[in-house]
């Protein structure tokens, strides 16, 4: 992979890549032998996180898989020199960072030591490794419709002993406490029918549903959508299975069978005031939280949010 139209993503501004990639720098030198090695591609971040151009790399089908970029820094001789560095949380598991870089950063003063480095601690930049990142924010998301716990009953001990002397000693309970337990039982009730709705919405949910991800930072931000089930039996990735494979969007206007749903939340969210976001297209919040009102589930991880849609209705 060693022609640069190769190596520069669709999915990012490829003027400006190719533009970075035809300067004479290290870091263009260093995003053609990354490419090559691990058959990836990149794209011009917006913001840089060394010196100069900081590259965004990217698979085939636009997911990201971390950043790579160079710094000058002062080597053991005292001289200045270019360090290479490829920074991917999701994909490099350092036990503990160092001087010059994070727990989710690798470095090395040659391009090649850096290869070789990822390769020997298998910290190859793929889209397998990033779906069980996800799974963490996908699987809150399916947790936040089933939140509440089976209830049970709480009353004061006078009134229990009272219960407890009318069952054995037949002794008369007055109306006074039979109002109060009442009142208890009705409320015991009411959390028991909330409890049980919630349990079979987890039911729905869990079966399998639409999967929308709002990937990025706000202002880099692109959407992935596939579908996905949850199964708490199961250990890979907390129980997350997503189905098949993921597809980049830059907009949502670019998936029709998702036209309504877009519509339906975007206009609910925007009645509940404080809360929209007009930074996504849904114009929900980044958080944890299920909307009963809309049967909808959302799950926040890191730069990344999950919205889940059931596929069966209630």
């Amino acid at each position: 992979m060693s022609n640069m139209a190769e190596i520069v993503s669709p999915y990012g501004d490829t003027i400006e890549t190719t533009t970075a990639l035809t300067q004479s720098t290290p870091v263009a030198k260093f995003a053609y032998e990354f490419c090559k090695e691990f058959n990836v591609q990149v794209s011009k971040h917006k913001r840089s996180m060394g010196d100069g151009v900081t590259f965004a790399v990217v698979s085939s089908d636009g997911i990201r898989l971390g950043e790579i970029y160079t710094q000058i820094c002062r080597g053991s001789s005292g001289n200045n020199e270019d360090v290479y560095f490829y920074h991917s949380p999701n994909i490099v598991t350092k036990s503990k960072g160092t001087l010059r870089s994070d727990s989710g950063t690798r470095d090395a003063n040659k391009i090649k030591s850096l290869l070789t480095t990822l390769k020997k601690n298998k910290e190859i930049p793929n889209v397998k490794s990033m779906y069980s990142s996800f799974a963490g924010g996908i699987r809150y998301a399916f947790q936040q419709v089933v939140r509440s716990r089976e209830p049970d009953i709480s009353i004061k001990d006078d009134l229990a002993i009272v219960l407890i002397e009318h069952v054995l000693l037949d002794k008369l309970i007055t109306h006074e406490q039979n109002e109060q337990l009442k009142s208890t039982y009705k409320e015991y009730k009411s959390k028991m029918k909330s409890y049980q709705e919630a349990e079979s919405n987890g039911t729905r949910f869990y079966k399998g549903t639409k999967l929308i991800g709002i990937v990025g930072d706000y202002d880099d931000k692109y959407y992935l959508v596939g579908e996905a089930s949850y199964d708490t039996s199961l250990n890979n990735n907390g129980g997350v299975s997503i189905h098949g494979d993921l597809k980049r969007y830059n907009s949502l206007k670019d998936v029709p069978e998702l036209s309504a749903d877009v519509v339906m939340i975007n206009a609910y969210m925007q009645g509940k005031e404080g809360l929209y976001d007009d930074r996504n297209e849904f114009g929900l919040p980044r958080g944890d939280t299920y909307y009963h009102d809309i049967d909808v589930a959302t799950g926040y991880a890191g730069n990344n949010m999950w919205i889940l849609i059931p596929k069966i209705a209630p």
